[in-house]
């Protein structure tokens, strides 16, 4: 129904305007006829020319008048603007009546209220209109030229201008934000828990130094100076002290998360869930990279689970660009063969919602010791012990 609205729209102004022109040349006539007879003929006769001055000035417009659509950058953080530039360039010298700019775009933009833009030309010269596009969710935004119209100075005509297929549609990507939040203890001694490093070998009963092919590891105490990343968690949790392994090669991946983004329609609703979601495991790995933690973070893009390994703040970074132009799909498996492998309980950010929550209620079906992190506003309630849910000021909680 609203499509058919749109299709008819034009149509239905320009009926109106006609009649409203016509509603003119009646009057005129009536004055003609009651009034003045010179007056109404002139009145008359200035409406019937103004017409046809108007339409023939606007079907050269339409021939000599040359548009172009484009933007001003392909990627945004998001608060920031994206312009959509409109240029005219008028190759006569006559006066070019209105052009009109309708635009939609995903709803990883705002343009407020507005969706039709009007712009001008005045002779021989040319215009620049930009039109301003905010970028308010993260991911890949779309913004569509759905029409460019040329209408003629009395309003009543309009004329639709050839614009290039290439300019008809822009793509950018939307930054996530990386939330600067305050260190979780509780949810990180949870998530510690699950890491996959060599801290489950506590300690060798040897007293070399060297590795000796045995199971476990030598220790010593921690002293200031020490590789952070060489402390045994699950020891110095033991011993209430910070321990620190002595092989000289750290094995394994460390904590092993992925995200879960099923497909849905984009609405204001699932868009600002899917940014809690992913801007809360950002802010997750700046927390493990500041303690020094290890950890590899999967995620499906076009069908492909890909894995990142983080290591410092720049893979974090590298990880808000890779996310910038997400767009969910449905992964070939529900969770990344590569932790399924790996023997590992997984942890999961899911962007579900409580009407859109199979993926995640598959993943904890799977996996009943899965630690599982949705969006505290997203209504989803899972039936494994290890649900969390993190606030869209980011802070986590467990669910009871």
């Amino acid at each position: 129904m609203k499509k058919f609205i749109e299709k008819i729209s034009p149509t239905v102004r320009t009926i109106s305007s006609f009649l409203s022109y016509t509603g003119c040349i009646l009057i005129s006539l009536m004055i003609m006829y009651y009034l003045n007879g010179t007056i109404g003929i002139f009145l008359a006769s200035a409406l019937i020319c103004a017409l046809v001055l108007s339409l023939f000035l606007t079907l050269i417009a339409r021939r000599t008048l040359e548009v172009q659509i484009s933007t001003d950058t392909k990627a945004a953080a998001k608060g920031e603007m994206i312009n959509c530039i409109v240029k005219l360039n008028n190759s006569m010298i006559l006066p070019v009546p209105v052009a009109e700019v309708e635009l939609e775009c995903s709803p990883q933009l705002d343009m407020g209220n507005v969706s039709v833009f009007k712009c001008a030309v005045m002779g021989r010269m040319g215009n620049t209109v930009k039109i301003p596009l905010k970028a308010v969710h993260s991911g890949l935004a779309e913004v569509h030229v759905k029409r460019v119209a040329l209408s003629d100075f009395l309003g009543i005509f309009t004329f639709a201008l050839k614009v290039s297929e290439d300019e008809l549609s822009f793509k950018a990507a939307v930054y996530p934000d990386i939330p600067d939040a305050v260190v979780q203890t509780d949810f990180l001694k949870t998530a510690n828990r699950f890491s996959s490093n060599d801290d489950e070998e506590e300690e060798s009963g040897e007293t070399s130094q060297l590795p000796t092919g045995t199971a476990g590891y030598d220790h010593r105490e921690y002293v200031p100076g020490d590789p952070i990343k060489r402390i045994n968690w699950k020891l110095s949790s033991k011993r209430d002290i910070y321990m620190i392994r002595l092989d000289e090669q750290i094995h394994g991946t460390g904590q092993m998360f992925f995200l879960d983004c099923p497909v849905m329609e984009d609405t204001e609703f699932s868009l600002k869930v899917r940014d809690t979601v992913i801007e809360g495991a950002l802010a997750m790995f700046m927390m493990l990279v500041r303690e020094g933690r290890d950890a590899t973070f999967y995620f499906c893009k076009k069908g492909v689970w890909i894995e990142n390994e983080i290591h410092e703040q720049g893979d974090v970074l590298k990880i808000q660009e890779l996310l910038s132009d997400y767009t969910p799909c449905e992964p070939p498996e529900p969770v990344p063969p590569q932790i399924a492998a790996a023997g590992k309980t997984p942890i999961c950010f899911s962007s579900a919602l409580k009407d859109c929550a199979y993926s995640a209620e598959q993943i904890a079906s799977l996996y009943p010791e899965a630690l599982m992190i949705t969006a505290y506003e997203s209504g989803v309630v899972l039936a494994n012990d290890g649900h969390w849910t993190i606030t869209d000021e980011f802070e986590f909680s467990k669910m009871n």
